[in-house]
């Protein structure tokens, strides 16, 4: 499975994000640490809930999202399929049609476009308040 990253010097990463202003803000674990589920998924126990608002994953770079609720901004899972060798990238809209979006989060988890399914996941829609 990793034999198509030889040409990166990074292993690829699986886990959470968020984008903010063109930046991935990320909480994530090299794929070769994960085991598969029954499913052949490798997933990361990582929570968006957890990362925001116990951890502050966004400071110090982005002190104006501390009265921001985690769900408010853009933000996704990368989990990859040993079934098929592909990662699947879950995001809400504006990551799904933003090839820009989509190469900062590639390049964040180390992942080579051409083995990413990006899919559009309601779970991952943006809440306002």
């Amino acid at each position: 499975m990793l034999e198509i990253y030889k040409m990166k010097t990074k292993l690829p990463h699986i886990g959470i994000f968020w984008v903010y202003k063109s930046t991935v803000l990320a909480k994530a674990m090299p794929l070769n640490s994960a085991e598969p589920d029954s499913l052949s998924l490798y997933d990361s126990d990582f929570s968006h809930l957890v990362e925001w608002e116990e951890h502050r994953i966004y400071l110090p770079c982005f002190p104006e999202l501390i009265a921001v609720e985690y769900q408010e901004i853009s933000r996704g899972r990368v989990i990859y399929s040993g079934d098929s060798t592909f990662f699947n990238i879950y995001a809400d809209r504006n990551v799904i049609k933003s090839r820009e979006l989509q190469t900062l989060i590639c390049d964040k988890f180390n992942l080579i476009p051409s083995q990413c399914t990006w899919k559009q996941d309601k779970h991952y829609r943006i809440f306002s308040s």
